[in-house]
């Protein structure tokens, strides 16, 4: 890839919501290179509008873009290809990459957060991540669009199997009157995981049989 970077000078950057944490440390990369770059996303940001670039995202590709950048890649294999190619991370870099990891790992709660995450994380908050106003972005604030879905699903929950298990059927009229998207509901479904008794959540969109959204609380 660095090769191919290289060689052109007009870089376009692909993501999506979920990823631009990473199209955004790409980015500031490609500034660093001195290379033309645009972001081109294909969808919303969703939680991400604050790291820097976010106001560079177009809905539309650069008819003079040259070589094409893809950002859906682990936020760790991204850290390690920086590191191994000696990249040095600077303030937005780091932001951007500390936002991801809270992200991938559930606040920090998750069990696949290890020693080496916290290691990763502590050398970002050296290079100048700023750590608390990713916490303030990314776990207090809260879309009307969630809140709405939240209530709906509230409404429709039915508790089976002794109360350990919950159910939900929504349609798409309930995402229509939410604002929300059905990516926003894997929150709320981890979520409904801490009522007492549950150990299984699961989640249908009706009139649309392959979306299940099917949760097991780790014991």
């Amino acid at each position: 890839m660095l090769e191919q970077i290289k060689n052109h000078r007009h870089i376009l950057i692909e993501c999506n919501g979920k990823n631009f944490p990473q199209a955004s440390i790409l980015y500031s990369y490609m500034l660093l290179l001195r290379k033309k770059v645009s972001i081109y996303s294909t969808s919303s940001l969703e939680f991400y509008s604050f790291l820097a670039w976010s106001d560079k995202v177009r809905s539309t590709i650069p008819a003079s873009a040259e070589y094409t950048v893809n950002s859906q890649v682990d936020i760790t294999e991204l850290y390690t290809f920086f590191k191994a190619n000696e990249i040095s991370i600077n303030k937005k870099m780091a932001t951007a990459f500390y936002a991801a990891y809270l992200k991938k790992y559930d606040n920090f709660l998750s069990p696949q957060c290890n020693g080496m995450v916290f290691a990763i994380l502590s050398e970002l908050i050296a290079s100048g991540a700023d750590h608390k106003r990713c916490v303030v972005e990314l776990t207090q604030k809260v879309p009307l669009s969630t809140v709405r879905l939240k209530s709906i699903i509230y409404k429709k929950l039915l508790l089976k199997e002794n109360a350990s298990s919950v159910y939900v059927e929504l349609c798409e009229e309930d995402f229509v009157m939410s604002g929300a998207q059905w990516n926003d509901l894997l929150p709320i479904a981890k979520e409904l995981l801490n009522l007492a008794h549950v150990n299984q959540v699961n989640i249908i969109k009706n009139d649309e049989k392959e979306k299940i959204i099917k949760l097991n609380k780790e014991v």
